[in-house]
């Protein structure tokens, strides 16, 4: 449950609220520090925690739930439920429309924070490497 312990929603982006919660959510999932069955802050602790409203807090975790990803347990708080498909089992169409929705939250965010287009083509070169 540790996961928002150094994290803050930047009201400086454009980017909704909500929006902020569920990537970063997806980002910690993808990264390996939430795994399935790990309790999530209930919408009120994280709500306090980001000082953001609640209903911020339960859009975001209501769209988590539609997708899978969390599961809520009445009166028991939420969990993440899903670890993302193993990327060998996706269609070319599927990673396609994948790659979409990630790079359009990337340049929008990156816009936002006024990144150019070298700058993220250079992190994208330098990451590629670095996990070679």
């Amino acid at each position: 449950m540790t996961a928002f312990t150094d994290w803050r929603v930047d009201f400086s982006t454009g980017i909704p609220v909500y929006k902020q919660i569920v990537n970063y959510l997806f980002l910690e999932i993808g990264r390996g520090s939430l795994r399935e069955g790990d309790r999530l802050p209930t919408i009120k602790e994280l709500a306090e925690q980001l000082n953001v409203n609640p209903n911020t807090v339960a859009k975001a975790y209501r769209e988590l739930d539609i997708k899978g990803i969390i599961a809520g347990r009445r009166g028991d708080g939420s969990y993440v439920s899903a670890q993302p498909e193993h990327p060998v089992s996706k269609t070319t169409q599927q990673k396609r429309v994948k790659l979409d929705e990630l790079f359009g939250r990337v340049i929008a965010e990156a816009k936002a924070y006024g990144i150019t287009e070298a700058d993220i083509l250079e992190h994208i070169a330098e990451r590629i490497h670095e996990d070679e």
